[in-house]
């Protein structure tokens, strides 16, 4: 099993948005587990191979920078 532990600094934009990306940890991917944790702020994936690991560190950062982007318009906005 390999495994990838992505810690972030705790502030309230990532709290906000690792619990918006948490139903997809929920829902699941095949062959891979997911912990998402607001304190400390961290996502650990496990996965059965590297190219299984790889798909979702990049699919969950991605997530994460979406939601980041979102966030920051609606910052400017306000």
């Amino acid at each position: 099993m390999r495994t990838a532990e992505i810690r972030f600094h705790e502030t309230e934009a990532v709290k906000t948005a690792l619990m918006a990306i948490q139903p997809e940890a929920e829902e699941g991917m095949n062959r891979v587990s997911l912990e998402i944790s607001v304190d400390p702020a961290m996502i650990r994936i496990a996965a059965e191979d590297s190219h299984a690991l790889r798909a979702a560190v990049n699919s969950y950062l991605r997530w994460l920078g979406v939601t980041k982007d979102i966030a920051d318009v609606y910052q400017v906005k306000r």
